[in-house]
């Protein structure tokens, strides 16, 4: 019937078919290439993983050197793991610095902040690098997932960092550059952006890295004057601290940061209770002061926190109300306490009738 309709229909036909067979194929092969991409992404973010976790260094095998580094691009380190790292792997690179960017951060939908108007180059003056340095910094804070591109931060914290990061910081160095008439504002700038860094760095549990950025931040703040942000650096450093079971290190920066920093810094002292409640044992002083830290502190900055906060004040209210008097031991919606409360009271009541007895 297509041969009497149009001459050439024999030919035309075929080749129409042919075409809608490898439209399917291109179809079918674009999830195997960005299953293949994500694989690659992923095996490269792994291999720093291990120099940041529980705060101990380990060998940063895979990364990129920052003195490795070249401004037209790098080269992947990913690329020497496979057999075929010469056209597959570079295309693969191009593909996923298309998805991501070329600075390895996947992006969110939320407004990014407008970069600076004059370029940057290897010419520009300390103020455009710091002004470049603050816009790539807050970019950071648009990233949603895993960041693909690390680096290892020779210079800092001897850390696996996101390359994105440490160019940021490199570039608000700057900072030390800038007359003494702007240079107390830029440096307290810089202190709060590591300390944003260190933020986004220990909530992914990159603890060498993140303890390194808290403590610069503290430093950076103390030179220009910042007596709260570097009170907060500490605080929060001591949080992380306890996170990651280091109680001695915590306990330290958290006294410090209680002594820069009181009444708009309710964290250090809180934490700092429960850390003296803890090991308090059979001290009753040390136990009551401890106490009095946690009573005494005042809302705290998460939602989290501040609920903690409030049932420990109710716990630790209804046990001195509790020691009192046996009638107070049903004052609660816990069974546990009101079974410990009970016995302990049977129990010291038995004590004095034996000890009366035999006297």
């Amino acid at each position: 019937i297509a041969r009497r309709l149009h001459p050439t229909s024999h030919v035309l036909i075929p080749r129409y078919f042919d075409i809608l067979a490898a439209n399917r194929s291109v179809h079918m092969l674009q999830p195997l290439l960005l299953t293949f991409v994500t694989l690659v992404a992923t095996i490269k973010s792994a291999a720093v993983t291990g120099a940041n976790q529980g705060g101990v260094l380990a060998p940063s095998v895979g990364l990129e050197s920052s003195s490795g580094k070249s401004r037209g691009g790098s080269v992947d380190s990913y690329t020497s793991l496979f057999p075929w790292n010469g056209l597959i792997s570079a295309v693969a690179t191009s593909i996923w610095h298309r998805i991501i960017g070329q600075d390895g951060i996947a992006r969110s939908s939320t407004t990014m902040a407008l970069a600076p108007a004059e370029m940057l180059s290897s010419d520009s003056n300390w103020e455009v690098r710091f002004d470049w340095g603050l816009y790539r910094s807050k970019q950071l804070e648009t990233v949603e997932g895993s960041v693909s591109s690390w680096v290892s931060d020779t210079a800092g914290s001897q850390a696996g960092v996101p390359k994105a990061m440490l160019d940021a910081e490199e570039l608000m160095a700057a900072a030390d550059l800038a007359p003494q008439t702007q240079q107390k504002d830029k440096t307290a700038t810089r202190a709060l952006r590591i300390y944003s860094h260190a933020k986004w760095l220990a909530e992914r549990n990159m603890a060498r890295a993140a303890e390194w950025r808290y403590r610069e931040a503290y430093r950076l703040a103390r030179v220009s004057r910042r007596t709260v942000l570097a009170a907060h650096s500490l605080s929060r450093l001591g949080y992380f601290l306890m996170h990651w079971h280091r109680h001695d290190d915590a306990r330290e920066v958290l006294r410090e940061s209680e002594r820069l920093s009181k009444k708009s810094n309710p964290l250090a002292p809180y934490l700092l209770g429960i850390l003296e409640r803890r090991s308090a044992g059979a001290d009753s002083e040390r136990l009551l002061a401890a106490e009095e830290r946690i009573l005494s502190s005042g809302e705290q900055p998460a939602e989290e926190l501040e609920v903690q906060r409030q049932q420990l004040s109710q716990e630790i209210r209804y046990w001195r109300l509790a020691q009192h008097s046996p009638r107070h031991c049903t004052k609660t919606f816990n069974v546990a306490h009101v079974a410990i409360c009970l016995c302990s009271h049977s129990f010291s009541r038995l004590w004095q009738l034996f000890s009366f007895a035999e006297s």
